[in-house]
C-alpha cells in the first residue's frame, strides 16, 4: 500500500529537476549521502519482480515499490552510519562472497572456453585403458628424474616390441597389487584401469588418453604421481550413469580340479535358461545369485558411473538395450548376468555446462589453467621487482633447514626478517612470511622435495602469481561496473539483514520486557473467541432418512456415546461412511451447522446446510470468549510486535533522513 509520505514527496519535490533532460543517469532519490538514479531504481524493480507485478509498471505499481525501496535505502544508510564496514563478521562474509564473485573475472575466458569444449568432447566417449606407472615425487632430484625416465622408457620399448602388457606392468609398474610385505602379487590384470570418462582422471592422463587411437601406446606422460605409459584399449560412446541388476555366481575358492568353476558355470546357465523361458529377473536373482544383498532386492545393484564398475560388467552395457538382460559372462569375481534398467548418456545444454564448470572449478589441476593463462598475460603488461638480497637470504636459510616446511617465527636469528618486503608488484608489496605461508600450503609433503632449486623457483612463481592475483582483485570494481554493482547489492543485502535483525527480529524475540509492555497496551486485540465442544453427525438426505437419523442421534445422546462409538454404530446401521462424525472444539465460522443453531448444550434439531447435507449436533459444552494470556499466543504477539517495531523504526528513519524524491524523474518512468 502506498503511504502518505510517497504521495507527499511527489507533490513537494516536483520542481527539483526543472527542464533537465531526463535519462537513466538522472538522480531520482537522495537519502543522506546516498543517491539513487532512475536506472538504479528501474533495475532494482526488475530484479525484484514478484508474481502479479507487471514488468511494464503503472504509476501505482511504481509508487507501491518506491515506498518499499525508500525504506530499504534508509535502513542501509543507517547501517553505514553505524559503521557496519568495521564489523569483522560482516567484513568476513563480504570477503568470502567477493572471492566467489570475482572468479569469472580472474581467468582467461578463451582458455576457459577451450577447456570446457575439450572436456565436453571427452565426455562423449568412455575409454578403457592400461598404464604403467613409475612413481616420482613432484620435486625430485635430477638423478631420480633421469632414473624414472629411463625405467619408463624401457617399459615402453618392451611393449612396443610385442611383450605382454600385463607382464611388463608387473615388472616395471608401481601401481600393482602388493602383499603386506610390499611384495608384488600377480593377478593377471596388472596395469588395467578399466573404463573411465572425462573428469574422472588426472588431467595429463585424460588429455593424453583421448588423443590416442585404440591400441596405441603413448610416450611417457608426467603427472603429479610420476611417469606413465598409457595404452588405449577401447573407446565407446559414453553410457553416462548406468542403473542395473545382476545375478552373480561365485565359484568356490579352492578349485584345483576345476569342478567348482564348472558348477558355477552350470548354475549361471540355469539362471539364463530360466530367464529365457520367461522367469522374472527378480525371481531368478533371488534364487540363483550369490550376491545376497542385491539378491534380496531382486538383483538390483543401483546407479553407477562407468569408472565405479568392474570393466567386464560395464562392457556389457554398450551393446545392451534397456529392459534386456545379457548372456552369462565371466569377470574376475565370478559369473554374471546383468539386466539394464537405464543409461543416462551424456548430459546436454545447460546441465552439461554446469557439470563441466563445477568439475573444472573443483579440479586441482584444471582450475588453474585459465587462471594462470590470465595472470601470464597480466604479467606481460605489469612491473614487479624482487628484493634480491632478501630473496637470496631466504633461499640460503631454507637450504640450511632439515625441511622446507613452515619455519617458526622464532627460529631465525633475526625475527624482523619475516616482515621484510621480498616482492613489489605495481603499487603492492608483500613480505617474507607471506612467501613462507604460500610455500608451506603448496608443499604438502616436504619429503618430495629432492630438487631444491626447482622447488624454490616454483615457489617464487606461485608467490608472484598470488600477488598479481591480489593486485587484480583490488582493481575489479574500477574495471568491471557489473562486478561493482553486484558487490554493492550484496553488501546492502547483508547490511539490511543484520540491521533488521538487530532492530526488529531479534529484539522482538529477546526483549521480553518490551514484548510484555506491548501486549498489555494491546491486550484488547487478543481475545480468545467463544468455543463449542461438539459432535457433528453429518449425513446426506439422499442416502439417509432424516427421521431414522433423528432417532439414531437421540439414542446416541441418551447413551452418552463418544464420537468413535457413534461413528462405529452409524457405519453398522446406515452403511460405512454414510454418516460422518466430527468431534472438535469449534469457533464461529468453522462449521456451517453450528453457525445455524443456538449454542446451548444438548441435542440439536435437524440442521440444514443449504445443500443435500444435514446434521444433528450434540453440543457438549460452551466456553465463552475471554482474553488470551501472553503465554497462549506468544508467537502471534511476537509477530505483531515486530511489525510495531518496524513501523516505529521507519518513522524514526524518515525523520532522520528526510528522503528527497525528484517527481519529474519519477513521473518519466510511467509516462514514457
Amino acid at each position: 500500500m502506498r503511504t502518505f509520505f510517497c504521495a507527499l514527496a511527489l507533490a513537494v519535490f516536483g520542481g527539483i529537476s526543472f527542464a533537465q533532460k531526463i535519462n537513466d543517469d538522472s538522480v531520482l532519490l537522495i537519502i543522506g549521502s546516498d543517491t539513487t538514479t532512475r536506472g538504479d531504481f528501474l533495475r532494482t524493480y526488475a530484479q525484484n519482480l514478484v508474481a502479479g507485478r507487471p514488468a511494464d509498471p503503472s504509476r501505482e505499481d511504481l509508487e507501491d515499490y518506491l515506498d518499499l525501496y525508500i525504506n530499504f535505502r534508509m535502513k542501509v544508510a543507517a547501517a553505514k552510519d553505524a559503521r557496519y564496514d568495521t564489523v569483522s563478521a560482516i567484513g568476513n562474509e563480504l570477503a568470502v562472497y567477493r572471492k566467489q564473485l570475482a572468479q569469472p573475472y580472474l581467468l582467461d575466458a578463451g582458455v576457459q572456453e577451450q577447456l570446457e569444449e575439450e572436456t565436453y568432447e571427452h565426455m562423449q566417449y568412455d575409454v578403457a585403458a592400461r598404464h604403467i606407472l613409475v612413481s616420482l615425487p613432484v620435486y625430485s632430484s635430477p638423478a631420480d628424474t633421469l632414473a624414472a625416465l629411463k625405467k619408463i622408457r624401457e617399459a615402453r620399448e618392451k611393449i612396443m616390441a610385442g611383450e605382454d602388457f600385463h607382464q611388463v606392468a608387473f615388472e616395471y609398474s608401481d601401481d600393482v597389487r602388493t602383499n603386506r610385505a610390499g611384495e608384488k602379487i600377480r593377478t593377471g590384470m596388472e596395469g588395467e584401469l578399466g573404463y573411465s570418462t572425462a573428469l574422472s582422471m588426472v588431467y595429463p592422463i585424460e588429455k593424453t588418453l583421448y588423443s590416442l587411437k585404440v591400441g596405441e601406446v603413448s610416450q611417457p606422460v608426467r603427472s603429479r604421481y610420476g611417469y606413465h605409459v598409457i595404452q588405449l584399449v577401447d573407446k565407446k560412446p559414453a553410457l553416462g550413469k548406468v542403473t542395473f541388476s545382476h545375478i552373480l555366481v561365485v565359484p568356490a575358492r579352492l578349485d584345483s580340479t576345476g569342478e567348482a568353476e564348472q558348477a558355477a558355470k552350470a548354475r549361471i546357465d540355469s539362471a539364463y535358461d530360466a530367464l529365457s523361458k520367461g522367469t522374472a529377473f527378480e525371481t531368478a536373482a533371488k534364487k540363483y545369485s550369490d550376491d545376497k544383498y542385491s539378491a534380496a532386492n531382486g538383483g538390483y545393484v543401483g546407479s553407477f558411473a562407468v569408472n565405479r564398475m568392474v570393466p567386464e560388467v560395464i562392457a556389457q552395457f554398450y551393446s545392451l538395450d534397456k529392459g534386456r538382460f545379457s548372456k552369462p559372462f565371466r569377470s574376475r569375481y565370478g559369473w554374471h548376468i546383468v539386466y539394464l534398467h537405464d543409461k543416462t548418456g551424456v548430459p546436454s545444454g545447460q546441465q552439461a555446462i554446469d557439470q563441466i564448470r563445477y568439475a573444472i572449478e573443483h579440479d586441482i589441476e584444471r582450475n588453474q589453467i585459465p587462471v594462470k593463462a590470465f595472470l601470464d598475460k597480466k604479467l606481460q603488461n605489469s612491473h614487479w621487482e624482487w628484493d634480491e638480497d632478501v630473496l637470496s637470504e631466504l633461499k640460503e636459510y631454507y637450504k640450511s633447514l632439515p625441511s622446507v616446511k613452515i619455519i617458526p617465527k622464532d627460529s631465525l636469528s633475526d625475527p624482523e626478517f619475516f616482515s621484510r618486503k621480498i616482492l613489489r608488484f605495481e603499487d603492492m608489496d608483500d613480505c617474507v612470511w607471506a612467501f613462507i605461508k604460500i610455500a608451506d600450503k603448496i608443499t604438502t609433503d616436504a619429503r618430495q622435495v629432492g630438487d631444491f632449486d626447482t622447488w624454490f623457483q616454483e615457489m617464487q612463481d606461485e608467490f608472484l602469481y598470488s600477488l598479481a592475483l591480489r593486485h587484480e582483485m583490488s582493481l575489479l570494481e574500477g574495471k568491471h561496473p557489473e562486478f561493482a554493482r553486484l558487490m554493492e547489492e550484496y553488501r546492502d543485502g547483508v547490511y539490511l539483514f543484520d540491521i533488521n535483525n538487530r532492530r526488529v527480529w531479534a529484539k522482538a524475540l529477546y526483549d521480553t520486557v518490551g514484548l510484555e509492555q506491548y501486549f498489555e497496551a494491546n491486550r484488547s486485540r487478543y481475545n480468545r473467541p467463544a468455543r463449542a465442544a461438539a459432535m457433528v453427525m453429518e449425513y446426506d438426505v439422499r442416502s439417509v432418512n432424516t427421521s431414522k437419523m433423528a432417532k439414531f442421534a437421540k439414542k446416541a445422546f441418551k447413551k452418552n456415546l463418544n464420537a468413535t462409538q457413534i461413528q462405529a454404530l452409524a457405519d453398522k446401521e446406515f452403511g460405512e461412511k454414510m454418516v460422518r462424525v466430527d468431534s472438535a472444539s469449534f469457533v464461529a465460522g468453522e462449521n456451517v451447522f453450528l453457525d445455524n443453531m443456538p449454542w446451548e448444550t444438548g441435542l440439536s434439531k435437524d440442521l440444514i446446510s443449504g445443500t443435500t447435507k444435514k446434521a444433528f449436533v450434540i453440543l457438549q459444552a460452551v466456553e465463552p470468549s475471554r482474553p488470551y494470556e501472553l503465554s497462549e499466543i506468544r508467537g502471534t504477539v511476537i509477530t505483531d510486535y515486530q511489525g510495531y517495531l518496524e513501523e516505529e523504526w521507519i518513522k524514526e528513519l524518515r525523520a532522520r533522513y528526510e528522503p528527497i524524491l525528484d517527481a519529474e524523474v519519477f513521473r518519466s518512468m510511467y509516462e514514457e
